[in-house]
């Protein structure tokens, strides 16, 4: 009997000195954090004491913290988003303004050789001009007319005249006269050509500004659109993560 309340006498005492142990560190950690609040002073803002007080008393400020994660996770998504989209039209718009710049360059390469060609039946009509100041020598009628008719039709096969002015030149309309001498014939036929090429520059000259015009608005708005996806992706970089948002960084 004895020696059992000696056994239970010596537990009790084993298990007040865990109890004192576990106490005086309680106690001493309590002191530590304490002392290193008040050393912080008041421009770290309130102690952990404070904080955690205020956060047992007042429940709604976890409501508030997950509020504001929950708001702050929102925006970033947005943010990410509207970054992710300008990125996407911005590529978009790179292709369109690489593409129109090709379409520009070959209207610029097709006036070019509009006025090329030009330049050559201009050259073609001043020739036969100079040439039709020299005496006309005589022929056959039969024979100017067969000239004509050759004549126009191996320009229209050579794709030089339209089908319209085939048919004018072998009915006989718009100045076209059988009976004439053949340099007069090949005069006529020549500035027909060179106006009809004329009339081909303007038609690729026009082609060229309307497509510069629409070359210069999609350099443009690739350049706009580049800004803008470069200043969404910094803005995106430069926000805080969320991870500076956990419950313990939030201060009461």
């Amino acid at each position: 009997m004895d020696a059992a309340l000696q056994d239970l006498a010596h537990g009790m005492r084993e298990a007040l000195a865990i109890w004192a142990a576990l106490l005086a560190a309680v106690v001493i950690t309590f002191a530590i954090l304490t002392f290193l609040s008040r050393r912080q002073g008041a421009a770290a803002g309130p102690s952990w004491w404070a904080r955690l007080r205020k956060a047992v008393r007042d429940p709604e400020a976890a409501r508030e913290r997950r509020a504001a994660i929950e708001q702050r996770t929102a925006e970033m998504a947005e943010l990410q988003r509207y970054s992710d989209e300008v990125a996407v039209a911005a590529s978009r718009t790179s292709v369109m303004a690489a593409r129109r710049r090709e379409e520009w360059e070959a209207a610029q390469r097709t006036q070019e050789a509009a006025w090329r060609a030009f330049e050559e039946a201009e050259q073609a009509v001043r020739r036969l001009e100079r040439a039709s100041a020299f005496p006309l020598t005589e022929d056959d009628p039969a024979t100017r007319r067969q000239h004509m008719v050759r004549m126009v039709n191996a320009a229209h096969q050579r794709g030089e005249i339209s089908a319209a002015h085939l048919a004018d030149a072998l009915m006989h309309r718009n100045g076209w006269d059988p009976s004439e001498h053949p340099f007069a014939q090949q005069l006529r036929l020549r500035r027909i050509i060179r106006d009809r090429l004329f009339r081909a520059y303007q038609q690729a000259s026009t082609l060229e500004r309307e497509t510069a015009a629409a070359a210069d608005l999609a350099a443009s708005s690739k350049r706009s659109l580049d800004d803008e996806a470069f200043s969404a992706t910094l803005q995106v970089r430069s926000t805080p993560r969320l991870t500076s948002l956990t419950p313990s960084s939030v201060r009461f």
